[in-house]
């Protein structure tokens, strides 16, 4: 367990490293961006009520309602020891977005490009709520319990990182390989909240 544990946090460190790694690299688009923001942009238009609303579910006070929501569909999957991993994970999330923020700057998507909702000059990596999503509900994603009914819960989860991604870049708020690279550093944060809180749980069990 303790193996396979550490091989998921490299696995997560090295990918969201490499995609992260890339955009810095080429400051645009990597290659699929810009028609990914089309495409769904031409399938919903450039600003759906859906993908701001969404949007919103990240940020104050909105985010505490979606702490709640990953915390229950945690605590439903495997116990309360999964749904106390919710907010450790948000925390080190956190972390990582004003850490990282004050180092690297990536450019946003470009309205010569792409349609863009709301302009913004501050950096498009990481997203915030590609971290907030990826930590709160990989939780969920990473839940040590298995059934029907836990698949389901992974399953609900995921969707609703898929949709937060596709709601930030259809409004052109980030190209997609910036929302990989940052839902990738949330599930990093997800795992490594989990492992830290069954190990500090354990051994207060063992007391």
């Amino acid at each position: 367990m303790k193996g396979h544990s550490a091989n998921r946090l490299l696995i997560l460190t090295l990918l969201a490293f490499a995609v992260g790694g890339a955009c810095l690299a080429v400051q645009g688009p990597l290659p699929g961006d810009v028609g990914a923001t089309r495409t769904l942009q031409s399938l919903f238009g450039n600003a759906p009520r859906w993908a701001e609303w969404l949007t919103d579910t990240a940020k104050p006070p909105m985010v505490i309602a979606t702490l709640g929501v990953g915390a229950g569909l945690a605590w439903l999957a495997a116990g309360w020891r999964s749904a106390l991993s919710v907010p450790l994970a948000f925390g080190l999330a956190w972390l990582i977005d004003k850490g990282l923020r004050t180092v690297i700057f990536a450019p946003r998507p470009s309205a010569d490009l792409v349609a863009v909702a709301s302009a913004s000059s501050s950096s498009g990596l990481p997203s915030t709520f590609g971290l907030v999503y990826g930590s709160i509900f990989g939780v969920v994603v990473f839940a040590a319990a298995t059934g029907r009914s836990a698949n389901g819960l992974r399953a609900l989860a995921l969707a609703l990182i898929f949709a937060g991604v596709a709601a930030r870049v259809v409004l052109g708020g980030h190209w997609s390989s910036q929302m990989l690279a940052s839902v990738l550093l949330g599930l990093l944060a997800a795992a490594a909240a989990s492992e830290v809180a069954n190990r500090l749980l354990m051994k207060e069990g063992a007391r």
